[in-house]
Formats: structure tokens, sequence, C-alpha cells
């Protein structure tokens, strides 16, 4: 194993944001990338120092020097560029959501299995400071046993439609797929595997946008924990990622994008807040590679693996099918 993992990342515009947070981590090298932009892909190589550049996510996927492929680029190119990269023998960086479809989640897990490399999905909310927090705090008994939980991801996407409008083509990206995955991974992630979903849903924001832009979904966990997962899409409110969760010895309210948390112990006061520091970090993207990183030196499955973002997705896909037909649905787990 090498003292340090060359990374080739494909799609530099969300994949900007992974190549200037990891480009001085320890053990890391970004050693490739690559875009359609091919001015984007000199200037970043210029001023970055980076080795190779190309246009061709083929190229980058073989490139000798490549240990880690990085994929951020949008959903429906997702499950065609991992196959690349597990067919030249790398591991998988891949951005949320794992793929478009459960059909597609199944693909790319098979293809990676063949490879016997590595697979993590790159559920960022994860790694926000405020929620590394509250999930120690499931763990280590300073909320109890969780028995409800919120959690909502608030993003307006009027404005925002893509490149070729992507993100407006129900066959490129479901909203709640694509955005609201942040929501039911973070409920996934503290509140265990779902037994059962039960949603509604509606269409009141974005005309041009195909599908349902508003989400209520009603979630039972295997523990017998319960909690709500709301993603909407078109409202008047700004950027937010929430997470608050109950448990039977305190409760906790904090978001991605406040510098506090609330929370409000038994053992001190079951009756009044407490307002905690929530930590400033920006998006834990060094610290998604460096969980990767582990597992490839360890031969580990890392945190949000391939399988984990394949049951996220399917509990998406499980709460559309339960908001068109008016009845609760199990999520598929079986991957």
């Amino acid at each position: 194993m090498p003292d340090t993992l060359g990374v080739g990342i494909i799609g530099l515009h969300m994949g900007a944001g992974q190549l200037r947070q990891i480009i001085n981590v320890p053990g890391l090298k970004v050693v490739a990338i690559c875009d359609l932009d091919e001015d984007l892909v000199k200037g970043l190589q210029q001023e970055l120092d980076i080795p190779f550049g190309t246009t061709n996510y083929e190229e980058l996927c073989a490139h000798e020097d490549v240990d880690i492929v990085s994929v951020a680029t949008p959903d429906y190119l997702h499950l065609e560029m991992a196959e690349a990269a597990f067919a030249s023998g790398k591991h998988v960086m891949m951005e949320k959501p794992l793929a478009r479809t459960v059909d597609e989640c199944r693909r790319m897990i098979d293809a990676q299995r063949a490879a016997g490399t590595k697979l993590m999905t790159a559920h960022v909310a994860r790694f926000y400071d405020v929620f590394q927090m509250i999930k120690r705090w499931t763990q280590d008994g300073t909320l109890g046993e969780t028995y409800n939980l919120y959690t909502s991801y608030i993003h307006n996407y009027e404005t925002i439609p893509g490149f070729n409008r992507w993100r407006f083509d129900p066959e490129l990206r479901h909203q709640l797929i694509g955005g609201g995955c942040h929501a039911l991974d973070l409920a996934r992630w503290i509140g265990g595997e779902v037994a059962e979903v039960s949603c509604y849903a509606n269409h009141f924001n974005i005309p041009q946008l195909q599908t349902d832009d508003h989400f209520n979904i009603n979630v039972k966990f295997e523990s017998g924990a319960v909690g709500i997962v709301v993603g909407s899409f078109g409202c008047a409110h700004p950027y937010n990622i929430d997470l608050h969760v109950w448990g039977t010895r305190g409760s906790v309210i904090a978001t991605n994008t406040t510098p506090t948390a609330k929370v409000c112990l038994r053992t001190i006061d079951r009756h009044k807040w407490m307002e905690l520091p929530a930590g400033a970090a920006p998006k834990g993207l060094a610290a998604e590679f460096q969980v990767l990183a582990n597992a490839i030196r360890n031969d580990e499955e890392p945190d949000s693996d391939g399988v984990s973002g394949a049951r996220t997705v399917a509990l998406g896909w499980a709460a559309i099918e339960s908001s068109q037909g008016g009845r609760p649905v199990v999520p598929r787990k079986d991957f």
C-alpha cells in the first residue's frame, strides 16, 4: 500500500470544493482532474499544480497514478463513471446520491464487488461538526435511547436547474433522491434502518418541474423509533438541513447553518434549553476522503459505503411510491 493515495476527480463544478479541501491532506494527492470544460481543467491544473488533466473520464479512470476516483458529476452519470473506475480496479468516492434508482445502485455495487475495491457514498451531512456531535450523543448515552427524530432538507431549486436543465428532467434526477437524500440519510444514520415509510407530497412552487416539489415522510424505524423527514425544493425559505433528536434522557435541535445548537437534558433541567457552540467547520469533504483512505489501508468497509448509500436511495423511492399509491411502503434493503 503506497504512503500516498492518488486521487482523480471527475466533474470540477461540484468537484472543485473537494479539490480545494483535500489538496493538502496528508496521505492523499490529487493527481488527475477531468471536466468537459477544457479551460477549467487547464486553469485548475496550472493553479494547483495537478499533473494530469483531461476531458475524457475514461482516461482518468485508467490513469496508473489514480487510486481513488471521485465522481462529482450529475446523478445520471454516476453509474457509467463508477463502472469505468471499477473496470480499471479503482476505489470510488461517489457524490450523493449513489445513483438515480435502486436498480442503478445494485449494478454499481455488483461492479464494485467484482472489482474487489472500495465504494463510499459522499453523504457530506454526516461530516458537519454539529451532526457528528449529535451522533456521538446518541451512542454515548447523553441523549439516552432515541425514540423520535426530525430531519429536513430545504433548498429552493427554482433558479438552479443545472446544465441543460438536468435537475428538472425526471429521467435525469428526482428532487427527493438527488437533494432530499441529505435528510433521508441523516435519518438512517441516527435512527437506524427503516421498517416502513408513509409519505404525502404536493406540487405548488416549480411549475416546470415534472415531479412533486414538497414531501412529508413519516418513518418507522426497526428500533421502534419514529420520525419525520421533510424534503422541500421550491419554498420561500433559506437553504437549511435540520436535525432534531428526542431521546429518553434528552433532546437536541440543530441545523447546519447556525453557530449554536439547543440541548435539553433531564439530568440538568428537563424544562430548559441550553445553547451550545455547534462548530464552524465547513463541509467535511476532507474528512470524507480520510475515512475512505483509512478503509482502503485497513481493508475495511467505510462508513457510508455503497450498501448504505443504496439503502438511502431505496428509502427515497419507497417514499415516492407511498406518496403516489397512498399506502405505507417497506423500503428495499437487500443490496
